[in-house]
Order: structure tokens, then sequence, then C-alpha cells
């Protein structure tokens, strides 16, 4: 298969090119690097425990590595490079965002290598030239892009880019084995299958989508070449097949059930999902071809449910143009197999993500891989295009100029909003007025303020607006009461008895959200250090209307009974109470061992001293946190 040459050329463009780009990078994003943790930081990194790496050790690098609870595979890899993070810098931001700064710029020089390899294929020698440049232009564009900002500074989503990293990586490697024979096409195939594509899973589950990204270009570019599909390209179809075929039926069988459970704490069903993320593929085309700061944002809870086919009345357009996009991949691939291929790139991209599984509906970072697609196609369209004499190749020219402008100019902008945590949620409330997390950020951002300020002070009253604002805007949404009745307590009132029953409420009789548990330990924690000023009844009747919550699993409602008996072990003193909320959480979940370790405390307080020794005894090898197994270490030496 024919590649390009590695010219002294080519090698001096890219040094050339990462000369000039680098700082450019750098200086559009340095404000942001200034922000602070947010979002899902806090849950995956600020507060998971193994991430607090003291010592470079195996116990340490084990303990980073199992640190992590988002997704099946726990994701390892990216666990891992936070705690390094931590190891070296403790929880500076700014370090965190350096790098995935770095990550980022290092995916841009993988993009550019990917570009120049699929826009060099079929072009002549005499026109490399141009493909240099065009293979530059997108990944600048690709690096400078305004969609790409969250994945660089919601720290978190390194998960997104480490896993892109190692799949680019994969990819290259891959293509460059089939150039090869021999030994030599084996050591690259079992680098990129056998080394680069595990580290690119266990950073983020996206990663399961090397292998299509590997077929496609099998299907599309290398056959399109030799004219053919070889032996390795069609068992990889076979596999491939088969793969999907049984991955479909365990998804439907009973085995497979657990994987639709997060549609009972959903406002949408599986169906209306799928509707939805139709808008959605075209909603993200949009911000990629022309974004705007007003439309761009962290949340997107304010895009409008899709109920049937034809509510909203874009969801069957939306639908039909996705499949003629599917139908124009498949005939392009002969006549135009790179711009078939950047296609089916972004669609691939989002088979993951933006499909059956019950996620949320939509978030900006799912576009940092198949942004590259729409690029690829449009650098296909622009060397067309420039190949032609006369207006054509000014109207080539002219367009990429002026994306080489606009983009880094918006994401400029959008790196001042996020370097300073009242901009940026301000101006996300602003711009998303019918997203009640933007709106409930917002009023959080203005609480933590208003601890400091004078009770007259408009921070409270614009912390409270946000609040009551959150609620009004989506009927399940619960965190903003817990932000009312914290103002209560905060000016020194008498909390409002209708946030307590409309939370209360909500807990009961609407889906019970991933967001909801978080509530209960964060409602839990302030009851304890004594920031919030519920009465025991008040407070007994949230936990009661959330186990009453019939979609509630069996594993949250083990929490809610422990973190209720929390309160009233820590709190209200109140012994017997606490040992009977924790006993039905045990009921529940009986081989916890963080919950056997409370209820070996409250043996000792109670005096029995033999059966909490015996139950100590038993946690020892148990799976506990440092804090935990601290406390296990202290009291059994208490006990001997």
């Amino acid at each position: 298969m024919p590649s390009l040459p590695a010219n002294g050329l080519s090698r001096g463009v890219v040094v050339l090119g990462i000369f000039f780009l680098a700082p450019v990078l750098v200086a559009i994003y340095w404000a942001g690097l200034e922000g602070g943790f947010f979002f899902d930081d806090e849950a995956n990194i600020l507060l998971a425990e193994g991430v607090r790496m003291e010592r470079f050790s195996l116990d340490a690098i084990r303990a980073a590595m199992v640190s992590g609870h988002a997704g099946l595979s726990g994701r390892s890899v990216a666990q891992l490079s936070f705690a390094l993070n931590h190891y070296f810098s403790a929880f500076d931001p700014f370090v965190f965002k350096a790098t995935n700064l770095f990550v980022h710029a290092t995916n841009g020089l993988l993009i550019f290598f990917l570009a120049r390899r699929l826009l060099g294929t079929f072009s002549p020698r005499a026109a490399q030239g141009r493909v240099l440049a065009a293979a530059a232009i997108v990944a600048s564009i690709w690096l400078l892009h305004p969609i790409q900002l969250t994945t660089v500074l919601l720290v978190v989503q390194r998960m997104t880019s480490l896993s892109a990293l190692f799949l680019l990586s994969a990819l290259l490697l891959h293509m460059r084995g089939r150039e090869h024979d021999g030994i030599a096409r084996v050591a690259y195939l079992v680098v990129a299958w056998g080394i680069c594509w595990p580290l690119s899973y266990f950073s983020k589950e996206t990663g399961a989508l090397f292998p299509f990204f590997v077929l496609a270009w099998e299907l599309i570019v290398r056959s399109a070449v030799l004219g053919r599909l070889d032996g390795l390209a069609r068992s990889l179809a076979a596999v491939l097949g088969l793969a999907v075929a049984l991955g479909v039926g365990y998804a439907f069988s009973t085995a497979g059930s657990w994987l639709w459970a997060g549609y009972d704490y959903r406002s949408f069903s599986l169906f209306e999902r799928i509707l939805t993320e139709g808008r959605v593929l075209w909603f993200y085309l949009g911000l990629i071809v022309y974004p705007r700061l007003e439309v761009l944002g962290l949340y997107h809870d304010d895009l409008v449910i899709s109920r049937t086919l034809l509510a909203p009345w874009t969801t069957l357009p939306a639908l039909a143009g996705l499949l003629g996009l599917m139908v124009l991949t498949w005939r392009m691939r002969l006549a135009a197999p790179v711009a078939s291929f950047g296609i089916a790139w972004f669609l691939i991209g989002h088979g993951l993500e933006s499909t059956v599984l019950p996620l949320e509906i939509a978030h900006e970072h799912r576009n940092y891989l198949p942004l590259f697609g729409v690029l690829l196609t449009g650098a296909v369209a622009m060397l067309a295009l420039i190949d032609k004499p006369g207006w054509r190749r000014t109207l080539g020219s002219a367009l990429a100029a002026m994306a080489l402008a606009y983009l880094p100019l918006i994401t400029y902008l959008r790196s001042q909003q996020f370097g300073d945590d009242i901009r940026r949620t301000q101006v996300e409330a602003q711009h998303h007025r019918g997203s009640a997390r933007a709106q409930y950020e917002a009023g959080l951002i203005f609480s933590r303020l208003a601890a400091t300020t004078p009770k007259d002070s408009p921070i409270h009253g614009f912390a409270r607006r946000h609040f009551e604002r959150a609620m009004e805007l989506d009927p399940a949404f619960k965190m903003g009461g817990l932000g009312l009745i914290y103002m209560d307590c905060l000016a020194g009132e008498r909390v409002d008895r209708r946030w307590i029953d409309e939370l209360a409420s909500r807990l009961r009789d609407t889906p019970f959200a991933p967001g909801d548990t978080a509530l209960f330990h964060g409602l839990k924690e302030m009851l304890v250090m004594g920031a919030i000023c519920l009465e025991r009844p008040d407070v007994d009747a949230i936990f009661e209307a959330g186990l009453a919550n019939p979609r509630l699993s069996q594993g949250i409602q083990a929490k809610l009974y422990s973190w209720h008996a929390d309160y009233l072990w820590l709190h209200e003193h109140d012994l017997p109470a606490a040992r009977s909320a924790l006993s039905q959480s045990l009921a529940l979940v009986p081989s916890n061992p963080s919950n056997r370790l409370k209820w070996a405390q409250l043996m000792l307080l109670e005096g029995d001293r033999e059966r909490a020794g015996q139950l100590l005894g038993e946690l020892r090898g148990e799976y506990l946190s440092k804090t935990e197994q601290n406390t296990l270490d202290e009291l059994l030496m208490s006990v001997v």
C-alpha cells in the first residue's frame, strides 16, 4: 500500500509546525489552566482515595488503579495518571490541567500523522506538499477547535484524551504493520492490538471502538488501494460481525438486563434516547461547523427529549439524515474513499456514547475523536477545490484561513471563561437559561461565597434565585432543593417547609438519578458538620422518602441506610436508632466491609468487646479505604 515518504522536507515541516503551534496552543489555553476542579472531578479525583498517592510503590499503584468507579473497566490507566499528578503536585488543578493539555497536544501530533497518511494515500507524489499543508490544517483545527475545550479543562476528561492517545497510536501502528511482511508486521500488530488497544480501553471504554475504526479503514481505504479485501480484513470483519451479534444477543437476554438498568434513573426511555440522539448528532455537527459561545456549554440538559418521531418535528428528518449519511458513506467508498472514511469515522466515534446506553443525552467531549472524521472529509473537499484554478482555489484557501482565525478565537474566549469558577458558572447560566444543572452550579458557587459574606449581601439572593430556577426547570431535579435549605440555614432562618416537602416528594416519586446518591451523601456530611439546620424528624422524612422510591436498587438502599445511620450516630448520638438503620443496610448487602466496620464500632460503644473483636479480626484483609484501614488497626489494638 503506498505511503508518504518520510523525507527531510516533511520532517522539517513537522518540526516547524510544532515550533509555531505549541506556543499558540499554550497561549490560548493558559487562562483556563488557572481554573479549579469542577463537575465529575470531585467524585473521580478529589474523593478517590487511591488517587492520593503519597509514596511511589506497587501497593500505591495498585490502589490508584482500582480507585475508579466510572465505567465497566474502572479506567485504571487514567486513574493512575491522576495519582501520579497528585504524587508530584498534590491537588494543584493547574498541573492536572497542564497535563491534560500536554496529552491533547500529543494527540494533535498523532492526528497530523494520521491525516497525512490518509490524505496522501491516493495523491500523486507531485501533490505531497499540498497534502502536508492539508494535514497540518486538519491537526491545527482539531487542536484549537472550541468543542475540544472541555476535554482539556475538565480534568476528569483525561479519560477521553488518554483513550484517544492510545487508540490513535494503535491505529497508526496497525496501518504501518499492514505495509510490512514477516516479523515486522507481527511486531507492529502485536503492539497495536496487544498493548495500545488495552491501554485505550482501560483509559475509557470508548477504546472498544478501535476494531471498528480499523475495519472501516480496511473496508474503505485499503480495499480501494488493493482492489480487494485480503484474508486478514475478511477475518476481522467476520470476527467483529460475530462479536456484535453475540453482544446484541447478550444485551437482550436476561443476563444482560443490567445494561439497561440505568434507564430506571433517567427521565427518558431507551426508545426516546435513540430518537433524541439522532438530533444530538446534528447538533454536534452544527457545533463543529459553526461553534458559537452562546451554544457551547458544559451542560446540555436543556435539549428537548424526543418523545415520538414527530415530537419535536425535527426528530424524523434528523434520523433520516443520519441514514442518508450511512448510505452516502457506502456510495462514496469507491469514488472518494478518504471522504467516505471520514464520515464513517464520525459515526463510529459516536457508536458507544450516542446510541443505546443509558448515559446523559449530550456532552461536547464525546466529539473528541469524531471531530477528526468531519475535518478529514472537509480536507478532501478543500484539496479538490485547491486543485482547480480560479475562484474554487480562492474559496478553498479562504475557508481554511477563516477556520484557522475564527476557531482559536472562540477557544480563547471559552478558556478565559473557564479560568474562573464564578465567571464560568455565570456565563453558563446566562447562555443556558433552560439548563437546571447550569443554574444549580451557578447557585452553588454563590452559596460558597455567601458563607463568607453578610446575610444582607446580594450574593445570598443570587444563590437563591439560581437554586429556585433549577427546581422550576426540571421537576425531577433535587439538588436545588438542598441548596435552598442550606441558604435558609446559612441566613439563620427557619427552613421553608415547602422546600423540605418538595425535596421529599421528588425523592420519593421521580426517577432516582445518579446525582441523587451524592445528594444524600452531601446531606449527611453537612448535617454532621452542622452546616444544615434541619430537625431530626425532617431528616428522617427525607431519608424515608428516598428509601420509598420504587426504582431504588438494593445497593443504593444500603448506602442510604448506612448514611442515615451515620447521622443518627454522629449527630444525634442515638446508638439504638443508628444500629437499627445499619442493620437494614447490612441485611441488603451483608458483605460490605465498610458497614461491617461501622457495626464493630457500634458494638464497642455498647460494650460488646468480644463480638466486636471477632468481627474486627474477620475484616483483616478486606478491601478498605486508607482511613478505614487506619481505623481498623486502631480498633484492633484497643481490643487486644
